[in-house]
């Protein structure tokens, strides 16, 4: 059987529960039992053996696996460790740790990922305005939003700030065609908040759409 932590990496709680389970395969091809939870790992593995677990293996944190089974640790894996019943990361606190680590790295990686998007996204918006040769001053009047509004989008600094009617509006804004094209058009404003630098791409193909073009 195997045995992990369970971690919410979405739950932002500081108080969050670690708990321990697990789940027990079998050789017969049977279906997989799926354990308790526990929150010390020491009390999992001594509830897997009373129900006749032999076989047990424990992660304790990203790294291998650590034996737990009945008598010495065998051949395959090889170099399989001993899982002590004191490792301080199979207790609740360290459980507790280890899973605030977990989320906190989780976030980092996800805070990241978004500054990534963003950055991609300004500078999406910064090769259209120059596209038709437009500086920041001339579309930041087209918009109707101050210079210092559209460097801060076009740095990235306002992804999740600048609402979706707001990119359609700079599409409009970076076509040859402007301001007759966006008169004539029939596109209806919307309120929602752009994320993770992914609605200037939307915009775009909303307005292709409109003007009965595709990528």
């Amino acid at each position: 059987m195997y045995l992990s932590l369970d971690v919410d990496v979405f739950d932002e709680k500081e108080d969050a529960v670690a708990r321990w389970n697990g789940h027990c395969e079998f050789e017969d091809g049977s279906p997989p039992e799926m354990g308790r939870d526990f929150l010390d790992a020491n009390d999992a593995v001594t509830w897997w053996r009373e129900r006749g677990a032999t076989r047990i293996l424990v992660r304790l944190d990203f790294g291998k696996h650590l034996w737990a089974g009945a008598g010495p640790p065998p051949d395959v894996p090889s170099k399989l460790s001993v899982f002590d019943p004191n490792d301080p990361r199979g207790r609740p606190e360290g459980a507790a740790k280890t899973s605030k680590d977990r989320r906190r790295d989780f976030a980092d990686v996800v805070s990241a990922r978004r500054r990534a998007f963003t950055l991609d996204e300004g500078r999406r918006l910064t090769r259209r305005r120059e596209a038709i040769h437009l500086s920041v001053t001339e579309l930041a009047i087209r918009v109707g939003q101050s210079e210092q509004w559209l460097l801060d989008a076009e740095s990235g600094k306002l992804s999740d700030e600048v609402k979706f009617s707001q990119w359609v509006d700079l599409v409009w804004a970076t076509r040859p065609g402007w301001p007759g094209e966006r008169r004539a058009s029939k596109t209806q404003g919307a309120s929602w908040v752009a994320h993770q630098g992914q609605y200037l791409r939307e915009a775009e193909v909303l307005v292709n759409s409109v003007l009965g073009l595709y990528d």
